[in-house]
């Protein structure tokens, strides 16, 4: 899978001409999407907490501390594209920390390591699942749909499709893994 033909299949949603390549084609619908296809891509990842783009961290602390209200500073890693809540054990259900992300870190007044789990920007497109393929897909085709055909009814064609294909998504992430159980929750371990 390459970000052609993730392209092609936007086209296909809007019964366009597909493109050999995004680099050696300069068509103005290539050109398009060679300059959106980056943040669309990043766009539709930092929306929702996709299993395979999600990634776990032990953040040091930055040896510089915040100005003013809070001790620590955490610098995020390059690839971060959104910061889910920290809590105390890094876990979605464990007990949260206070704090704000400001720029590229997380203040805190938490001390180090800060465990931290992220949805990154990830560039591997044989490990997408087939899923959020047909997600940026049609999140593509929703972008570009009426500059490309003139034509409002394409455009609401790629917006069911997205819907569609977001919907099956988060069905397929739901079942991927298991549900916290509440003995498992820090605070009834504290008790």
């Amino acid at each position: 899978m390459t970000p052609t033909d993730i392209c092609n299949q936007a086209l296909d949603i809007l019964k366009e001409a597909e493109i050999t390549s995004l680099e050696n084609d300069n068509r103005p619908i290539v050109r398009w999407m060679k300059r959106n296809f980056d943040t669309s891509r990043d766009s539709l990842l930092s929306r929702y907490d996709w299993n395979f783009a999600l990634q776990r961290v032990a953040l040091a602390a930055d040896t510089v501390a915040p100005a003013f209200g809070w001790r620590h500073a955490f610098t995020v890693p390059h690839d971060c594209l959104r910061v889910l809540p920290v809590t105390a054990c890094g876990k979605s259900e464990g007990s949260p920390i206070r704090h704000e992300v400001e720029g590229l870190r997380i203040l805190t007044d938490a001390q180090g390591p800060l465990k931290v789990r992220y949805v990154r920007r990830t560039e591997d497109y044989d490990r997408y699942p087939t899923a959020f393929v047909e997600a940026l897909a049609a999140y593509i085709a929703m972008k570009c749909g009426h500059w490309v055909t003139g034509k409002v009814s394409y455009v609401q064609v790629a917006q069911g499709l997205y819907r569609e294909a977001i919907d099956a998504a988060w069905r397929i992430d739901a079942i991927e893994g298991t549900s916290p159980r509440a003995a498992d929750d820090d605070w009834v371990a504290q008790r």
